[in-house]
Parts: C-alpha cells; structure tokens; sequence
C-alpha cells in the first residue's frame, strides 16, 4: 500500500484515511501534510507546509529522541518510536510513527517521510493502569504497616512486663540480681530481634521487585501464613494447607506474596463479616499438564451471584464497612497475568469462594 509519491512503502492494518502522513526534505521542513495530520493537529495543511515538526513538538519530549532519530535516519535507516506532541490549541497528542529516508536513483537520501497512527487513548488508558498500581501500592503499604503493627504487638506487651517486673521486684525484694537483671535482658533482647526480624521479612517482600526468582511453591505459600499467624490467632482461624507440587518456578516473588496474602485476607474479612463460627480456609497447591495450580477456598458463604463476575474491576468491593480499595483483586489479576499467560478465577463451591491460580512452569 503506496501513501505517497515516493518510495516508502508500509503494509499496516490501520485505514488509510486514519494515517497521519508527511513529507519533509533534509532540512526537516514540511513539503506535504495529508489531511489526517491538519486534522488532528489543528493546523490548516498551508499552515504546516514549510515548517519544521517543531511546530507540533510538546516540550516534555526529550531533546534525546529527537537527536536519536535523525542520526538514525540521516544515516539511511527506518526510525520508529512513540511521540507526544500539541495541538494548535494546546491539547496533547500521542502519535507511534516510523520514518523513512528516500533515496535517488544513485543511493543519495532526498528526504523523509513520516507515517503515524493516533495513540492518544491507548497512552491514556496505559496513564490510567499506572495510577491503578500506584494507589494499589499505597493500599498494600497500609496493609504492611497494619500487620507490623500486629506483629509487634505481642512483643512489646512481653517488653513492658519485663520491664516493669524489675521495680516490682525491688519493692518485694528490696533489691535486683545480677541473675534476674541478665536474664530480663536477655528476654527483653529476645523480643527486640524478633521485631527487627519481623521489619526485614516485610521489607524483603514488599519491596519493588520485577527480577523473577526460582522458588518452590510451598516455600512461598509458607511464608504467607507466618505473616499472618498473628491475624489467624487473633481470629480463630484454622488454615488447612496441602502441597503435591514438587517443581520450582521463576515467578515475581514478591508480587505473588501480595496476591497471596491479599486472597487470604480477603477471606478472613469475608468470615469475620459473615459471623462465620467455625472459620476455615483450605489451601491447596499441585501441577497438572505443566501448569502449577494454587487454590484458596474459605467458608465464609461465597459470592454472590450478581456481583462475582465484577470482583476483579477496579475500585468494586464487596465489602459493606467501606474499608475496601476495590484494588487488591483488580491488582492481583493484573501480577497473574503477568506471569507468562498466567490466569486466576474465581467460583462458588458448596464450602465457600474458591480461587484459582494458574501459573506455567516452563
């Protein structure tokens, strides 16, 4: 399919009237403009003849990509790449163009021609997602902060009765051992460790990572339930964990963590919402056809009919106080699919909601 009356060439998919295309000579000054690009850059086509692209550049453009694309293209070869630019009035535009040199007959380059496609609404929507992983980050930082603080609670109850157990002790006794002076210290040692230990594994799996690490699934799914033992002491729930897999997979370890850890505490909510006596979530991982499957199921009811196809949607909750982001799960599907084709669903079953985690292990 031949744009123009030169040699450039481009097979493309999108309509020919939908293509912004133009003609420019060494120097970078614009010989032909089709109407697509008056169009969208609110120029009148004798308006853009005769100057250079700068009159639709947008300044945010780094000088970078533009001193990147002419020593490409001077040096006679196809230059491709993402653009923002500014309408007339102001408005900011997006275009995914390629540029073409054109050569006489004897090989010598007698201009370019520029060919693009309006990427505005997909820049847009990608903004959008950005801001969706932004706001899920502070959601899942709150949740961090949150079970810290629960972690350490215990702890520092056990400091501050040991602490107050030496006055007590010199008022009965009227005096404090070396002995019981050491091993106060120790304990209250003990407890402190145990805090600074608690801060590092939160900060290792929560921290940015998008390197993919070779973990065994159990390993993993482990480390989830310590984090939160202290949420299923707190509430009575007893977690019913089984494993068959017995291959390792490179998986973003510490994304899935908080998939993990976002299902189970969903879950948890759900039974404590639910007034569910007896609360149970069973676990469950195994391979089967090179895929690697994970299942968390509860009791506490399951989902409702009408609103299980919506609980992976940005900002939908099902959660009636309020205190849900409407993220964790639009989150947690986006880390699974991530993952190579991987794929999470959810369904009713006689015991409760089951979700389903798929992931390939090759």
């Amino acid at each position: 399919m031949e744009f123009l009356s030169g040699n450039f060439l481009c097979e493309t998919i999108v309509p020919k009237e939908e293509l912004i295309v133009s003609r420019t000579d060494l120097k970078g000054n614009i010989t032909y403009a089709n109407e697509t690009f008056a169009q969208i850059s609110g120029y009148e086509i004798d308006e853009l003849l005769g100057k250079t692209h700068n009159i639709v550049r947008h300044p945010d453009m780094p000088k970078k990509v533009f001193e990147n694309l002419w020593e490409t293209i001077k040096s006679g070869n196809m230059w491709q790449g993402e653009i923002q630019n500014c309408r007339k009035n102001g408005e900011i535009y997006w275009v995914k163009t390629t540029i073409h040199p054109n050569f006489d007959h004897i090989g010598n380059i007698i201009s370019y021609d520029a060919i693009g496609e309006d990427i505005s609404s997909q820049i847009e929507l990608k903004n959008q997602q950005n801001l969706l992983v932004e706001q899920s980050k502070s959601a899942a930082m709150g949740e961090m902060i949150s079970m810290i603080a629960h972690q350490w609670r215990q702890p520092l109850q056990a400091v501050s009765i040991l602490i107050q157990k030496l006055p007590l002790l010199k008022m009965v006794d009227g005096e404090i051992s070396d002995e019981l002076l050491e091993d106060v210290v120790c304990q209250v040692g003990s407890q402190l460790d145990y805090m600074s230990k608690t801060i590092d594994d939160f900060r290792d799996y929560f921290k940015p990572n998008k390197k993919k690490e070779e973990v065994y699934i159990k390993d993993v799914v482990n480390k989830c339930i310590d984090f939160l033992g202290y949420l299923f002491k707190l509430n009575s729930i007893k977690i019913n964990y089984q494993n068959s897999s017995t291959s390792s997979l490179k998986i973003y370890l510490n994304e899935l963590v908080q998939v993990f850890v976002n299902l189970i505490k969903n879950s948890c909510d759900a039974m404590l919402e639910n007034n569910i006596e007896n609360r149970v979530i069973n676990i469950s991982s195994y391979e089967n056809d090179d895929y690697l499957f994970i299942e968390f199921e509860d009791n506490a009811g399951g989902i409702k009919s009408d609103v299980i196809t919506k609980i992976f949607d940005p900002y939908f909750s099902t959660k009636s106080n309020k205190n849900g982001t409407g993220l964790g799960l639009y989150m947690s599907k986006t880390i699974i699919e991530e993952h190579s084709g991987g794929k999470i669903d959810v369904y009713n079953t006689s015991f409760g909601a089951k979700f389903v985690i798929k992931l390939p292990l090759k």
